[in-house]
């Protein structure tokens, strides 16, 4: 599967500008006075998720998109299917959708390019329907718009916090995202960037590389202990995708009496990843504003509902054409500054970070 990345040519800045200052955005077809206006578009939008259960994070995306698009098209209904990680299935509830007459399809695709038949089926729809490819890049068709966040910079920011953690001569386990998902490959390759040179001179060892398929726990826990196995628990920090992962590489390690010793990354800034780095057990993670990203493809939405075409200076290459783009930042949370970015942002509670965990864990919050 050919990977691919951004084309940082140009900054799409009245969208990201606005999206940061938490105003609404500005695109190409949506004044800046109008865009807040309610438009007079009506019918219904097609939501393909890929499952629930791999990261927490997905129920905030259905929910923040929903009440995103309420804002902008309040006659438009969002009709919301769960593909429970197959990618055939989700097939056919694009047909499904497309069947009952839905004007856009947004797509977390379960396979990055197994999902252009979805946006063959819909563009050969009558009438046309269009496509956003929401979070993961759809490659090898011509997709109407992708909004999503900077995937090289996720692995970049979790291995620049990995070389701060492991000395010299330190060995790393690198265990990624499902090998079907194109963003599992950006952040690898955005890791790689960082960590790559250093492997190759000798900075680091290499001690173990996997990618995991389905995003599943329960196998980046299996694959964590191969790796114990392998290099006689001699670890000296892991590259771990997403905080799910983390959580099952987080066992493997407390199995070895290792949990808290060995730095670990993550991504999503979920309740439970965001708890282990309160415990200690996990170092980091990666904090995607998940409101910002459901806004941004709420006016990308109302834009398509409007028969309009959707333009951006930002475009992402996906092996079918250059795919006009909407790509914000992401921001890297410690212990140090959860109070200040995921609690301060509204994205999670005090309350729910403590439940469960000791009140020690918590201080400072």
């Amino acid at each position: 599967m050919k990977q691919l990345r951004a084309s940082h040519k140009v900054a799409a800045t009245g969208l990201i500008v606005g999206l940061l200052a938490g105003t609404a955005p500005a695109l190409s077809h949506v004044p800046a006075a109008a865009a807040s206006k309610q438009s007079a578009a009506t019918g219904s939008v097609g939501f393909l998720m890929s499952d629930y259960t791999t990261s927490a994070r997905w129920v905030f995306d259905r929910d923040f998109y929903k009440a995103a698009l309420a804002k902008t098209d309040p006659a438009v209904t969002v009709n919301v299917s769960d593909a429970k990680n197959n990618q055939t299935t989700q097939q056919n509830n694009a047909q499904s959708a497309l069947t009952q007459g839905v004007k856009v399809l947004v797509d977390v695709p379960v396979d990055s390019a197994g999902a252009g038949q979805i946006v063959r089926l819909a563009h050969a729809n009558k009438p046309y329907v269009p496509v956003i490819s929401y979070d993961r890049l759809i490659t090898g068709a011509p997709v109407d718009a992708y909004v999503s966040f900077d995937g090289f910079s996720v692995g970049v920011q979790q291995a620049t916090y990995l070389k701060s953690k492991v000395a010299k001569g330190g060995t790393i386990v690198l265990i990624g995202g499902a090998p079907t998902d194109n963003n599992a490959h950006l952040f690898y390759n955005g890791a790689l960037s960082v960590l790559g040179p250093l492997f190759k001179s000798g900075y680091y060892k290499k001690g173990y590389d996997k990618f995991t398929t389905g995003w599943n726990p329960a196998l980046g826990q299996s694959e964590m202990a191969a790796a114990l196995t392998q290099l006689n628990n001699k670890v000296d920090g892991v590259l771990s995708a997403n905080d799910g992962l983390a959580g099952g590489i987080i066992a493997a390690l407390k199995a070895q009496h290792l949990s808290g010793k060995v730095p670990v990354t993550g991504q999503d800034a979920t309740v439970a990843g965001l708890q282990q780095v309160l415990l200690g057990n996990q170092s980091m993670t990666i904090y995607k504003p998940i409101r910002k990203l459901a806004a941004a493809t709420a006016q990308v939405t109302d834009v398509l509902l409007s028969g309009k075409k959707f333009t951006s200076k930002v475009t992402v290459a996906n092996g079918a054409g250059n795919v006009p783009s909407v790509l914000l930042p992401v921001v890297t949370v410690t212990k140090a500054n959860i109070k200040s970015t995921v609690i301060a942002d509204g994205y999670v509670t005090k309350a729910d970070l403590c439940k469960g965990i000791p009140a020690s864990a918590c201080k400072g919050l």
